[in-house]
């Protein structure tokens, strides 16, 4: 497993039936240190990062933006059909050193397979956050 890895979350609503296991995940990457970055539709007025004691800047993501949520907790604005399109993402990683994506969101769900793809093509190892993956994956960083 890497250390240089990161959890995306792509349109994950709070009231989605992904969120309870991404919530546990985002909290074992928190507890571990890891960057955690939601990937968020900015169109949408009730758009919310899981858990972020932070209310979303809409206007500063619709712009292209990176708001900070919390130590190594960042949001970006959704601009295209996947979390790499139109993005500052792929900065934002490279930047922290990342090198494995790990990707939580609906499945299935056209923007987490765009955004699946886009990570591939950009060199990164990618882990698809099912909830199978995110138990084990949360386990794993908790002992760590």
């Amino acid at each position: 497993m890497s250390d240089a890895m990161a959890l995306v979350t792509v349109d994950v609503g709070e009231g989605s039936a992904a969120a309870g296991a991404l919530r546990r995940l985002a909290d074992a990457f928190r507890a571990a240190g890891l960057p955690v970055v939601h990937a968020v539709d900015t169109g949408l007025a009730t758009s919310v990062a899981p858990d972020a004691p932070t209310p979303l800047d809409l206007e500063l993501l619709t712009e292209g933006g990176v708001q900070t949520l919390g130590p190594a907790e960042l949001a970006i604005g959704l601009a295209g059909r996947g979390a790499f399109e139109a993005t500052p993402l792929d900065a934002v990683l490279r930047g922290l050193g990342v090198d494995t994506v790990v990707l939580g969101g609906l499945v299935p769900s056209p923007r987490l397979s765009a955004s699946l793809m886009g990570a591939e093509l950009r060199g990164y190892r990618v882990l698809l956050a099912t909830e199978e993956l995110a138990v084990a994956l949360g386990a794993h960083l908790a002992a760590a």
